[in-house]
């Protein structure tokens, strides 16, 4: 029980705060105010940003899927076998979305976080993970590595560490000093005695998750309002 303990309280009480509680700072609710607030007159460019990183991050699969139909038909139309060309294609696309996914995961963050702190959006800011792009492969790598090891143990583990690292990427787009363990380091002291609001943070758009599983055009501005509203909370514990 010591890591639903963790989750829940930090090694506090195990009373289960409201959604709205705040353990220090803003509450939630508050913190979604002041991000429906930042994206006021920006919603178009919110959702322009979340399409491109959309857009980016289906490159890959589409560059697989447009390679591997190539090399199948071209291999085929030879008479030869087409089995190693496509392992080829599918290891080496792998690899670059290994590389790839830290920067465009800093950048996501970094053009969110921009809008949370400013109330402005700057479409350079999708790229800033490319900028520091081995300080964002680290911290891409490490982070996720250190999920997986957790989550080996058993699933509540896992989960933690989750939240744990959740701030990573926000911390790597806002100081370009910072390293990948540093940035680590970083999250792990922002989230204690957080991880449980954050939680809650992220309960309180389920419900219009499961809206938008009916209506899928509200995901274009459901996932800049949740973005924004991550961002705020890292605004508020670092």
């Amino acid at each position: 029980m010591a890591g639903l303990n963790d989750l829940i309280a930090d090694g506090g009480s195990l009373q289960t705060p409201k959604l709205g509680a705040s353990i220090g700072g803003s509450s939630n609710k508050e913190l979604m105010a002041d991000a429906r607030m930042a994206l006021s007159g920006n919603w178009g460019m919110g959702v322009l940003g979340f399409v491109l990183y959309y857009v980016f991050s289906l490159s890959i699969v589409l560059f697989t899927v447009a390679a591997t139909l190539f090399v199948t038909v071209a291999v085929s139309a030879s008479g030869a076998d087409a089995e190693l060309a496509i392992d080829a294609i599918s290891l080496v696309s792998q690899i670059v979305q290994l590389l790839i996914s830290g920067a465009l995961m800093v950048g996501f963050c970094s053009y969110f976080l921009v809008v949370a702190q400013e109330g402005e959006t700057r479409l350079e800011c999708l790229f800033t993970g490319f900028k520091r792009f081995w300080a964002s492969f680290g911290a891409y790598f490490l982070s996720t590595l250190f999920i997986v090891l957790w989550t080996m143990l058993f699933i509540i583990p896992g989960i933690i560490a989750t939240f744990r690292y959740a701030m990573v990427y926000f911390i790597v787009a806002d100081d370009e000093d910072v390293g990948p363990l540093e940035a680590i380091r970083q999250s792990k002291e922002m989230m204690v005695g957080n991880k449980w609001k954050f939680f809650c943070l992220h309960w309180r758009f389920f419900w219009w998750g499961i809206l938008c599983s009916i209506f899928p055009i509200g995901v274009l501005w459901l996932v800049p309002y949740m973005q924004t509203s991550f961002a705020k909370f890292y605004e508020d514990v670092k």
